[in-house]
């Protein structure tokens, strides 16, 4: 059919799942009510992922913080009944889905953070909203412990679990009704590329969003979602030394306020974005790659080819922004 790119799997059976209940709980219908286009596929089925390295500046403890940022786009197919990878699992379970893994690292004094957060996106249309996410799953590791936080959006309510070695927050499930239009703001990092046709039908949005995960775990946030809007705008950003053409989507949801600059022309990347709490990113370099075979010593130096460290991890010093950067 069509050449989906996956990682190696692991050895070992899957076992009793979590949340049996999935398939059901997202509510996707047994078939899409439109299929991804062939124009889609000629670009994304060609079994590599896209890969983008971003300069970024991150807030954290009343500082502002250089990070590095990598988003990596990828198609895989997943099984509805677990919505887990599954590169061998057959109709009618298989849903084609994009995965976007978005992963931040940088200092704070001493100890290092390491964020990372994907999202699941069926490429075929289920529904209203194209790449409507089926689940999303973030978690951060720095040295006083480990975070874990899991979405699974349904047509009519999300289900969430956390899993954190803070008290206040503890280890939970929760259910949270939609109450209407409801986005994802992680999963905006794919839908307002408009990979396979127009976000909001070409307009404007308004309704309730889940704000960012990482923007949640950073100020022990609840995960109730917030009234919000997107707009859109024609214009012009200046990247690279080059005035590039943009579609400007700008969300406000309550105080917040994030800018999306995104390529008017294919591929339609995040050329970067802005927020109202000083957050900074900027693309550096992008490639295609099946990046899961680039595993051997002197593979590193694709990670320059990113704009990223080739050894893979922050030079001493970038824990520090310069002026200007976001406050906490």
């Amino acid at each position: 059919m069509f050449a989906l790119s996956a990682c190696a799997p692991e050895p070992g059976g899957q076992g009793e799942p979590l949340f049996p209940d999935l398939e059901r709980y997202t509510g996707l219908g047994e078939s899409p009510e439109d299929w991804a286009s062939s124009q889609f596929w000629d670009w994304w089925g060609d079994g590599r992922a896209e890969l983008s390295g971003y300069r970024l500046v991150v807030g954290r403890y009343g500082a502002p913080r250089e990070a590095e940022l990598a988003l990596i786009y990828v198609t895989e197919p997943h099984d509805r009944r677990s919505w887990i990878k599954d590169d061998h699992v057959e109709e009618p379970h298989r849903v084609n889905v994009m995965k976007l893994n978005q992963n931040v690292e940088f200092l704070t004094g001493i100890y290092p953070y390491s964020v990372m957060t994907s999202v699941f996106a069926p490429v075929d249309r289920y529904r209203p909203e194209p790449f409507s996410p089926v689940r999303i799953v973030h978690s951060v590791q720095e040295w006083c412990g480990a975070y874990t936080h899991l979405l699974w959006p349904g047509s009519e309510r999300y289900r969430s679990l956390r899993l954190s070695y803070f008290a206040h927050e503890g280890e939970r499930v929760r259910e949270v009704e939609a109450d209407g239009p409801l986005l994802y703001e992680d999963a905006l990092l794919v839908q307002l590329r408009e990979l396979d046709g127009p976000f909001a039908g070409g307009g404007d949005w308004e309704g309730r969003l889940v704000p960012e995960l990482w923007r949640l775990r950073a100020g022990h946030r609840g995960t109730d979602p917030v009234s919000a809007r997107i707009t859109r705008e024609e214009g012009v950003y200046e990247h690279q030394g080059e005035e590039v053409p943009v579609t400007r989507f700008r969300l406000q949801a309550e105080e917040y306020e994030r800018i999306f600059q995104v390529e008017r022309d294919l591929p339609r990347r995040i050329l970067g974005w802005s927020t109202s709490t000083g957050e900074e990113a900027e693309l550096l370099a992008t490639e295609r790659l099946a990046y899961w075979e680039l595993n051997r010593p002197g593979d590193e130096s694709w990670r320059e080819a990113l704009g990223l460290d080739a050894r893979g991890s922050l030079p001493p010093g970038a824990g520090n922004a310069p002026a200007g950067g976001c406050p906490q």
